[in-house]
């Protein structure tokens, strides 16, 4: 069944009068033809130029015939051989050819390696100096996690209160005694606190200390010596350890931002010493009690870590900048922040202490006070984890960098050798043939079997124009035997040599070609005549109706939809009539623009003959006929010609015949029915608008 659609100026079925909204003038291109794009109709290529030949000159001049005897030329031939044995062959010249670049290469790749192996090296060694940071940095957090029980129960036998009453009054997660025994079993497993004879002595005091402070036979001031002394004996190993970690990232020289993250480092643990004086020194204040100095040690704390903090900033590795923002954003360490200030105002203002003789201050302020510290910690250990981790990312990647390195020597080596061995055989076989065919010659034989055409291109050439000269050669030596036995009638002497028959040959060729290029280009240009509108240059009418012939055959074929679109100017007699036909034409061609812009490189536009053109619609655009029509509707709309300083615009009807391909589809049927529907549309225009005029008028 095939559907026609009435298309007006309205739009599909919706016939009216002309828009009246003002279009700005805009007038087409100004292009002498429309330019077929992907016709439909097969167009022939222009021919492509015939390149002559390679042209061989064998003029052949008369070779001098001298009188030397046999004795003579086989002395010559003996000298030749002489000679030659005193210049390298082919395989030797070849190996030195390869083997010096690639000796070159080898030196080049083995210093490339050797710079790996080296970065390698000293990416594990300072892997290991930040793994012994950590290390350092965990045991001196184990050691202020046993110098909260030690100062403590010290401090209550000072003032007369026992272990039991101090559990009491404080309630410890975990009894004090057992703090003290689980911390110095915990101790022991640290390597930190036996790697020095002076830390083994301060862990064989601190198991007598603790002994003393149970039997409460040492003060508390003895206690807090001792302590600070044992802290010290740690911190010292720690800068020992980063020292030696500064200096090994200088003989490393690693990439990036290592080097500020080394830097970084030392900050964080010194942020980490002074936010534990923060802590002994804020109780202390806040309590009233502790040495005489507490305050200005308080001051000097929250200057050091203010001074640490600030060096550190925005200079810290990853993890470690995930641990420092946990410590500035987790409530409970923010707390005691807050309990850190409260006591260095007291410090700085001299207020009194708000908790003086307050146990459950002290009880209070304990656990917050070592999770505190142990945040501090954590910052320290996730830069030392960081360093290292990333040096052994490092030592991986050059290990990798070393590994690919020997494998393309070892490649090179394989690639070199195997291109001499290959190399020799493909010049040396030919060039041996040749030489031993040259000798020949050398010798005065001319008949000689036609060399094969092997080897590199270089020695092709040299053996195809060696078997041109041989043939050369073989005819002249027949033509002076014709000469010299006086026979003229010997058909040798007719025979002309090979290089004027290949450029006679040659000639013809070329003249060949050139009538072939004259007769395709008329070919040419009788096909574009017969295929094309002369004046816009897109399908004619025999053409476009004989592409929608095979279009349907090949649609039915795959059951799809075809759309025929019948396009009629408005008002080109008009035009005719009052300017003339270089008006008109101007319209048709302005129109045939229009149409080609309007549509798809898919679709197909053709001019039937006046001011009729027909489009059909590819397979995707089918189904959406009215869309299209929109377009060619609008955009012959816009098309302005000039006729005498006035812009005309132009208008177009257009109708439209759409159907399922089957086997009772007539090409020529769609054709009639998107004509009538065309008609049926411009009559129902005209209508419209005389009748608007009328009620107007």
């Amino acid at each position: 069944m095939t559907l026609s659609l009435i298309v007006g100026e309205g739009g599909i079925g919706v016939p009216g009068p002309p828009e009246t909204s003002r279009i700005n003038p805009v007038t087409c291109p100004d292009i002498p033809r429309v330019k077929d794009r992907a016709s439909p109709v097969e167009n022939f290529r222009e021919p492509m130029a015939t390149t002559p030949a390679h042209q061989r000159g064998d003029d052949t001049t008369s070779a001098e015939h001298d009188s030397r005897s046999g004795a003579e030329l086989e002395e010559g031939q003996s000298a030749a051989r002489t000679t030659s044995r005193r210049h390298p062959g082919v395989r030797l010249l070849l190996t030195l050819l390869v083997l010096l670049p690639m000796l070159a290469t080898g030196i080049l790749i083995l210093s490339s390696a050797n710079s790996a192996w080296r970065f390698r090296q000293n990416a594990e060694v300072v892997a290991r100096d930040a793994t012994a940071l950590q290390v350092v940095a965990n045991a001196r957090a184990q050691m202020n996690s046993l110098e909260v029980p030690l100062t403590a129960v010290s401090y209550a036998g000072q003032i007369g209160i026992s272990e039991t009453v101090l559990d009491s009054l404080l309630h410890p997660a975990v009894p004090f005694s057992t703090q003290l025994a689980q911390g110095t079993a915990t101790i022991a497993g640290f390597p930190t606190f036996s790697s020095t004879p002076t830390m083994r002595a301060d862990v064989a005091e601190l198991q007598g200390m603790i002994t003393q402070v149970a039997a409460k036979t040492v003060s508390f001031n003895a206690v807090h010596v001792f302590l600070t002394k044992m802290a010290n004996d740690i911190d010292t190993i720690w800068y020992k350890d980063y020292d030696r970690l500064q200096a090994d990232v200088g003989s490393w020289q690693p990439p990036g931002t290592f080097e500020v993250h080394a830097s970084a480092l030392r900050q964080t643990y010194q942020a980490f010493l002074a936010g534990g004086h923060e802590i002994e020194g804020a109780i202390f204040v806040l309590e009233g009690s502790g040495p005489a100095d507490s305050k200005q040690e308080l001051i000097q704390a929250a200057g050091e870590y203010q001074t640490a903090t600030g060096e550190f900033a925005g200079q810290l590795s990853p993890k470690a900048l995930q641990a420092w923002q946990h410590l500035q954003t987790d409530p409970s360490d923010q707390r005691f922040a807050a309990t850190i200030q409260q006591g260095l105002n007291v410090a700085l203002t001299g207020a009194t202490p708000p908790f003086v003789n307050n146990a459950a201050f002290a009880g209070s302020s304990m656990t917050p006070g070592v999770h505190y510290l142990g945040d501090l910690n954590k910052l320290v250990t996730s830069a030392s984890q960081d360093l290292h981790d990333t040096a052994l990312s490092q030592a991986v990647t050059a290990s990798g960098h070393l590994v690919g390195e020997l494998i393309f020597l070892a490649l090179l080596a394989l690639v070199g050798i195997g291109g001499v061995v290959v190399g020799g055989r493909v010049l040396t076989r030919p060039l041996k043939k040749l030489a031993a065919a040259a000798l020949q010659v050398h010798s005065g034989e001319f008949d000689l079997e036609r060399l094969p055409d092997s080897g590199p291109r270089e020695v092709v050439t040299t053996t195809e124009a060696f078997n041109d000269m041989a043939l050369t050669l073989k005819a002249v030596e027949a033509k002076a035997v014709a000469l010299a036995a006086e026979d003229l009638s010997d058909p040798e002497l007719l025979i002309p040599l090979p290089g004027r028959t290949g450029h006679a040959l040659q000639a013809s060729v070329d003249t060949l070609a050139v009538r072939i290029r004259e007769r395709e280009l008329q070919r040419q240009l009788l096909h574009e005549a017969a295929t094309h509108d002369s004046l816009t240059g897109l399908l004619n009418r025999a053409a476009v109706f004989e592409f929608l012939t095979h279009d349907v055959s090949r649609r039915r074929e795959a059951g799809e939809t075809v759309a025929v679109l019948f396009i009629d100017l408005d008002g080109l007699k008009p035009l005719n009539d009052t300017y003339g036909h270089e008006v008109g034409d101007t319209a048709i061609l302005a129109t045939g623009m229009a149409l080609m812009q309007a549509t798809d490189d898919c679709d197909v536009v053709g001019r039937l003959g006046g001011d009729e053109f027909l489009v059909v619609l590819c397979h995707a655009h089918s189904c959406t006929g009215d869309t299209v029509v929109e377009r060619i509707r609008e955009s012959v709309a816009q098309c302005r010609i000039p006729v005498q300083d006035v812009l005309v615009p132009l208008e177009a009807s257009v109708g439209v015949a759409l159907t399922q391909c089957d086997g009772d589809t007539d090409p020529m049927l769609l054709v009639r029915q998107a004509d009538e529907a065309m008609y049926e549309a411009k009559k129902t225009a005209r209508a419209i608008r005389d009748n608007f005029i009328s009620a107007n008028s």
